[in-house]
């Protein structure tokens, strides 16, 4: 009869601290011109979130609020365009995130990753970036955003 009572309140215990603590979540949202990155990109991020719907919303919100281009410009009609199309693109608890472009405006270098470690988050954004930005623009792609989400710790 001890063991019973004992293993009912273990499987309370269990029970109520598995679903109570909160869980930070993180999402990224990108955009894209229909015509391509060139033509007008956008990107929001949102972690440490209390749940994925507050990060993916959060996410969003970055994503179609007006910003300035990563050169300095001010947003053009591409970037609204680029805004319009926003879509989260992933969600994440415990990872880290990392977005890399080519700078000059009218380039088509752009990448974004999400991984266990900043270092290797910046490196597959980089790597992305380099991939698309052109044999002539691959070096002047750099890491513009950086963040890990916490995860509830």
């Amino acid at each position: 009869m001890r063991n019973i009572v004992a293993l009912a309140a273990l499987t309370i215990i269990v029970g109520i601290s598995g679903t109570s603590p909160a869980t930070a979540a993180g999402a990224v949202a990108i955009g894209i011109a229909p015509r391509g990155v060139q033509q007008g990109y956008a990107s929001g991020y949102r972690v440490n979130a209390p749940d994925i719907a507050t990060a993916k919303a959060g996410a969003l919100g970055a994503c179609r609020r007006e910003q300035a281009n990563v050169s300095g410009t001010a947003s053009n009609s591409g970037s609204r365009a680029a805004q319009a199309n926003c879509e989260v693109v992933t969600t994440f608890v415990k990872k880290c995130y990392a977005q890399a472009i080519d700078p000059k405006d009218g380039t088509p270098g752009a990448g974004w990753a999400v991984a266990d470690t900043q270092q290797q988050a910046e490196d597959e954004a980089l790597a992305r970036c380099r991939s698309t930005a052109g044999a002539d623009r691959r070096a002047f792609c750099k890491v513009f955003d950086r963040v890990c989400d916490r995860g509830g710790e």
